[in-house]
């Protein structure tokens, strides 16, 4: 291991500490709201469609304020915006145990999921600035690490709520997440790069400013290729989870305890492949790690053309996560180094909102799908889809000069 490129340099940075803390219990609560919310509306009307429009709805304000987001977090003091958003997140969903129709329970997560991205694409714009050129791949891993970890926890705690005390219940345990995640990041600094600019917000400077971050990401073919890559993936990150979940209760007769495992597992094999790669990035092909990876979580969605049970589908998605680690690693780090600090919050949410109508499109067309032809065919179909789109961008487009390249 190389001097002072560790993960405990990294850890002793206090202001990466106290907002890597944040972010996890962020993590933590809107892992559960995922788990709660889908199985809820599942147990309610018993459709898959349901179930997808319902993470459809969770996912569609990142393509709504994304990019205001990325303008907020490259012109205002980033930590009060992060104190301010995980503040109000707590409000909204410890609201959640007193609504009384399942349209109330909509609203209140979309609410809710207004402010996801705002908090995100802060952090994901403060990191590179906080953590240092040097060590932000390392810094990067842990980030990864903590919201899998979240996402091991987040399941798996979701399930056994929603199995011992009910939904409603559960949401008072995310809107404490949400208010230690404001707690622990009250006295960090995120370094914001123009948080004293004089031109007022308005119209014609979000204009202006988004404009700027348009030119900038096309005349990057690297970002531009990424984005496509980073769509083709997005078949395997919603739909699947929808049809885990016919598939779980329909085919296997099992329950939410299940589906919390299930998505627990893949976040551990995302978290363990990420920080295993972390270690050894410097030594690593980057593009036949970004590649690779959805090229092996598409292999393993085909694979559940074999009628898996229990155990052997937790070994699959496991395998899902590894792939996705790679990728996901990959994807983070041409991001940073290919962005500037002063653009990299509009840059960061331009593209998010692209990629995230991708993943609402596909979340809709798993849910479609899966009502179709059933779970198992469905995730074939996706499987097959990824490996090959993955396959054939990787052969059409050229790296060369990018740090992808290195």
């Amino acid at each position: 291991m190389l001097q002072g490129d560790s993960y405990r340099e990294v850890l002793a940075n206090r202001n990466f500490l106290a907002l890597w803390l944040g972010q996890a219990l962020s993590h933590v609560g809107q892992s559960i709201v995922y788990v709660v919310v889908a199985l809820y509306v599942y147990e309610l009307t018993g459709s898959a469609q349901q179930v997808s429009f319902a993470v459809a709805l969770e996912l569609l304000p990142l393509v709504v304020v994304g990019p205001l987001a990325g303008v907020l977090a490259d012109r205002m003091e980033r930590r009060r915006i992060l104190l301010a958003g995980f503040s109000v997140q707590a409000v909204l969903l410890g609201l959640l145990p007193f609504t009384v129709n399942l349209p109330q329970v909509y609203l209140l997560v979309f609410l809710s999921s207004l402010l996801a991205p705002v908090t995100s694409l802060v952090w994901a714009a403060a990191l590179p600035a906080i953590t240092g050129q040097k060590l932000f791949l390392r810094g990067s891993s842990l980030d990864i690490v903590a919201y899998n970890a979240g996402n091991v926890v987040g399941p798996v705690l979701g399930g056994w709520l929603l199995a011992m005390v009910g939904a409603k219940p559960a949401f008072f345990a995310v809107a404490g997440c949400f208010l230690g995640a404001a707690f622990v990041s009250m006295r960090a600094h995120a370094p914001s790069p123009r948080a004293a600019r004089g031109e007022p917000l308005g119209f014609r400077a979000i204009r202006s400013e988004l404009g700027e971050a348009i030119r900038f990401l096309s005349d990057n073919p690297a970002l531009r290729n990424l984005m496509v890559l980073n769509c083709i993936a997005s078949l395997g990150w919603s739909a699947p989870s929808v049809a885990a979940i016919v598939y779980l209760t329909s085919t296997l007769g099992l329950g939410g305890r299940e589906y919390g495992l299930l998505r627990g597992t893949v976040a551990m094999g995302i978290a363990v492949g990420v920080y295993v790669l972390g270690r050894y990035s410097r030594q690593l092909p980057r593009q036949r790690l970004l590649v690779g990876g959805v090229i092996l979580a598409g292999l393993a969605y085909m694979t559940m053309l074999g009628g898996p049970g229990l155990t052997p589908l937790l070994g699959l998605w496991a395998i899902s996560g590894l792939g996705w680690g790679a990728f996901w690693l990959m994807d983070q780090a041409l991001w940073a180094e290919t962005t500037p600090d002063k653009l990299r919050g509009r840059v960061y949410s331009l593209a998010d909102a692209v990629i995230a109508l991708a993943e609402v499109c596909t979340a809709l067309l798993g849910g479609w799908l899966v009502s179709a032809l059933g779970p198992i065919e469905a995730l074939f179909i996706l499987g097959f889809t990824i490996a090959v789109g993955a396959i054939a961008l990787a052969g059409i487009t050229r790296w060369t000069g990018s740090p992808l390249s290195r």
